[in-house]
């Protein structure tokens, strides 16, 4: 099995912990295991498209990829923050006004 199949078989969920300290809850050991899963397949992911002559860019580019075709709510919160550069660019340079 492909590492990607198997990432998108496990349907492995990282969730980012809350701040506090004191020993780890039940949920940040969940997180912390889960990253550990995301990492050793990152690495592995890694390894095939470094024995297939992958360049970096390319890797990082199609991971970044994935991640955002996975991540729903990551892509609109990216396109936002596009059209609100785009929005202040254009106030900046005068061509629309500030409501």
């Amino acid at each position: 099995m492909r590492a990607v199949d198997r990432l998108d078989a496990e349907n492995t969920t990282v969730v980012p912990s809350e701040g506090g300290g004191g020993a780890p809850s039940g949920n940040e050991k969940a997180v912390e295991q889960s990253w550990s899963d995301v990492m050793r397949l990152l690495e592995q992911a890694a390894a095939i498209a470094a024995a297939r002559g992958c360049d970096p860019q390319s890797f990082t580019g199609a991971a970044f990829t994935a991640y955002v075709a996975k991540n729903p709510a990551f892509r609109q919160w990216l396109e936002t923050m596009q059209l609100a550069h785009q929005l202040e660019r254009l106030r900046r340079e005068g061509r629309i006004g500030v409501a």
